[in-house]
C-alpha cells in the first residue's frame, strides 16, 4: 500500500455529550429522532464502518464507507448503504489512494433532526498541483438514509496539507449548533499541525460560520470531543506525538470549548487513543487516554500497554485524581505481555443500565489475537470488580481465536437497539486478512452477539487491512 494507516485509533462513545442518551420512546413514524448517529430518523442508532482500502471502479486504496442501520435486533447488515465518491450525490470522484472514509464523525449539523455522517480523505489530490490536500465531505441523513453531500471548503488546500486527517463534530461553542474540529497540516513551519475548528450552522449549499486555528503543539493530531467540565459546550482532547525528537513520543492536551471557540487548557498524560464519558456519574465528562507502545518504543509506556484514567471537574480535567491502570493491576483479567496493545481502542457507554459510564479497552495484540476488556464504572469512578476480558475464544463470540485478527483495534459503544443500554462494535482488523470483520455485542455482552464480514455489507474482501480503522455513530 502507498500510505501507511494512522498510528493512533481515538475513538469514543457519545461524542458529543460523553452522556448516555435514554432510549427513545417517540414512535418510528413520528418526527426524526435527533439521535446522534441516527441517520434515517428512525429512533435507531447506525453505525458507520470505514473502508478506506476499497477498490471503487478498478481505483485501488480508493475508499468507501458502510453505513449499518440499527434495528430492535441491532445492527442489519442486510440494511445497509456504501458510499463512495462514484455514489450519485458525493462530491469528487473515486481515485487511486484517496483513502475515502478514513476519519468519520456524526451529527445533526443542519439541525434538521437526520444525524449527518461527515467523511475525511486526508489522501485526497484537489486541483492538479494539490496532491494529499485532503477533503471533508458532510452525508446529509434523511428519512431514507444518508443521500447526497456538500463539501467542507478547506481553508489552506496545499500539497500534503491532509485536510481530514481527523475530525469531530460537537457543540464547542455553546451556541446550539453543532460545529466540525478538523486536524491537518498547514505552511506554519513553527507548528505545522494545526487544528481548524469550522463553526455551524452548516448547509446543504455549502456556507459554515466562521473558520478559527489552533496550534496544538502535537504531530498528527486525533481529535476526540465530549463535555468534561459539564457545562454545554463540549470540549476537545487531541492525542498525537511530541514534534520533537526522533523517538515517537506519545502526548495529549486537552481544549476546552468557550463561546469564542477553543481554549487549550491542559497537558494530560501522553495517549494514542482517547475517550469522553462520565464514569462515576457526578456530571462531568472523564478522560481514558490509551497508551499500548512498549517501553523500548515510548518511553513513557508500560510493557503490553496501559490506559489512564483523568476525572473530570467542574473546570476541565483533574490535576491530581488520575489513575493509570494495566493488564497487571489488580482486578484486571490476564496479565501483561509485549504486543498486547492494551488501550488501542477505547469506548464509553452505560452496558448495564446503571447510569455510569463503562470502559471498552481493546488490545489489539492480546493472546496475539486480540480481546476486549470491560471495566464498570461506579460511585467512585472506574471499578476493577466484576471485570470482563472478552476473545473469540470466549463462550458466545462468533469465531476463533487466530493469529493477527485484531480482535478489538476499534471500538464504538452506542445504544443500536433502542433499549437503554449501550452496544458495542468492535472490529478485528485482521480477521480472515486481508478482509478484516466487525462484531456486534449487545450490551458488551457475548450474549447475542454476531460478526459480519465485509462481503455481508457489499464490500470485497480486500481491505488491506484497513477495514473498520474507524467507526462512527
Amino acid at each position: 500500500m502507498k500510505h501507511p494507516l494512522r498510528t493512533t485509533t481515538a475513538l469514543a462513545a457519545l461524542a458529543v455529550t460523553g452522556i448516555v442518551p435514554l432510549a427513545l420512546t417517540t414512535p418510528a413514524s413520528a418526527a426524526p429522532s435527533g439521535l446522534q448517529g441516527d441517520f434515517n430518523g428512525d429512533g435507531y442508532r447506525d453505525v458507520a464502518i470505514a473502508a478506506p482500502a476499497a477498490t471503487v471502479s478498478g481505483k485501488s486504496w480508493a475508499g468507501q464507507v458502510a453505513v449499518v442501520y440499527g434495528t430492535a435486533s441491532g445492527l442489519d447488515p442486510a440494511k445497509r448503504t456504501v458510499i463512495s465518491q462514484n455514489t450519485a450525490g458525493i462530491p469528487g470522484g473515486a481515485e487511486t489512494d484517496d483513502m475515502f472514509g478514513d476519519a468519520l464523525a456524526a451529527a445533526d449539523l443542519n439541525r434538521d433532526g437526520y444525524s449527518d455522517l461527515i467523511v475525511g480523505a486526508q489522501y485526497e489530490k484537489t486541483g492538479d498541483r494539490d496532491e494529499h490536500a485532503g477533503t471533508v465531505v458532510v452525508v446529509w441523513g434523511s428519512a431514507s438514509g444518508l443521500k447526497g453531500a456538500t463539501t467542507v471548503k478547506n481553508p489552506q488546500p496545499l500539497p500534503g496539507s491532509y485536510f481530514g486527517l481527523s475530525i469531530a463534530a460537537a457543540d464547542f461553542t455553546g451556541d446550539g449548533k453543532p460545529d466540525l474540529a478538523i486536524s491537518a497540516q498547514s505552511d506554519s513551519g513553527t507548528s505545522p499541525f494545526r487544528i481548524r475548528l469550522v463553526r455551524g450552522p452548516f448547509t446543504k449549499s455549502g456556507s459554515t460560520g466562521a473558520v478559527s486555528s489552533y496550534a496544538p503543539g502535537v504531530d498528527r493530531p486525533q481529535l476526540i470531543a465530549g463535555r468534561v467540565s459539564g457545562d454545554t459546550k463540549a470540549d476537545l482532547v487531541v492525542t498525537g506525538l511530541k514534534p520533537t525528537g526522533d523517538q515517537p513520543l506519545a502526548t495529549a492536551v486537552y481544549y476546552r470549548g468557550t463561546a469564542s471557540g477553543l481554549s487549550k487548557a491542559a497537558s494530560l498524560r501522553p495517549g494514542w487513543a482517547a475517550a469522553i464519558g462520565d464514569l462515576n456519574k457526578d456530571g462531568y465528562g472523564d478522560i481514558v487516554l490509551g497508551n499500548p507502545a512498549e517501553p523500548d518504543t515510548e518511553p513513557s509506556a508500560s510493557k503490553g500497554g496501559k490506559i489512564h484514567v483523568i476525572y473530570g471537574t467542574g473546570s476541565g480535567p483533574s490535576a491530581t485524581r488520575r489513575v493509570t491502570y494495566t493488564q497487571n493491576t489488580a482486578g484486571v483479567p490476564d496479565s501483561s505481555a509485549y504486543g498486547d496493545r492494551f488501550g488501542q481502542a477505547l469506548a464509553i457507554g452505560d452496558f448495564d443500565k446503571n447510569g455510569y459510564g463503562d470502559l471498552a479497552v481493546g488490545a489489539r495484540g492480546d493472546s496475539e489475537a486480540g480481546s476486549i476488556t470491560l471495566l464498570k464504572g461506579s460511585p467512585s469512578g472506574l471499578t476493577t470488580t466484576g471485570a470482563v476480558r472478552l476473545t473469540q475464544d470466549s463462550a458466545g463470540i462468533p469465531g476463533t481465536n487466530e493469529w493477527g485478527d485484531g480482535f478489538g483495534s476499534t471500538l464504538l459503544a452506542s445504544d443500536v437497539n433502542r433499549d437503554g443500554r449501550a452496544d458495542l462494535t468492535a472490529i478485528g482488523v485482521g480477521e480472515n486478512s486481508p478482509a478484516g470483520a466487525a462484531w456486534f455485542l449487545p450490551q458488551a455482552a457475548a450474549t447475542g452477539s454476531f460478526s459480519f464480514s465485509p462481503t455481508k455489507l457489499g464490500l470485497s474482501t480486500s481491505q488491506g487491512g484497513a477495514f473498520g480503522e474507524d467507526l462512527a455513530g
